[in-house]
């Protein structure tokens, strides 16, 4: 894995520490609690989903040009990441239409 890879990996993590310490403090009565609906969330996550896969591909093909500074193993993660993402998004839809489903069934 590149140093630039491990760079990116260690800012995610940095910027998820701050928002769980963000989460934390957000008891504070001075501060106005942050409101997101679930259609934010959901077109959010399928964003990051085809982020993730736009990137894959554009590595895989500057590998495939030749392109300095992109080696097998940072497209096969990048790849792996995208089809994890993807079976995640996929899983979730399941889920989602298996409550909705349930929802529908019950009676009055």
């Amino acid at each position: 894995m590149s140093i630039q890879a491990m760079n990116n990996i260690l800012e995610q993590i940095n910027i998820q520490a701050n928002e769980i310490k963000g989460a934390s403090q957000a008891g504070r009565i001075n501060e106005q609690p942050k409101t997101t609906n679930f259609n934010d969330i959901l077109f959010q996550s399928i964003s990051n989903i085809s982020d993730l896969q736009v990137s894959a591909k554009s590595q895989a093909q500057q590998y495939m040009v030749g392109a300095p500074g992109v080696g097998l193993d940072d497209v096969m993660v990048s790849l792996q990441k995208s089809s994890v993402a993807l079976n995640l998004g996929v899983q979730v839809r399941n889920k989602l239409v298996n409550a909705y489903q349930e929802i529908m069934n019950m009676s009055v």
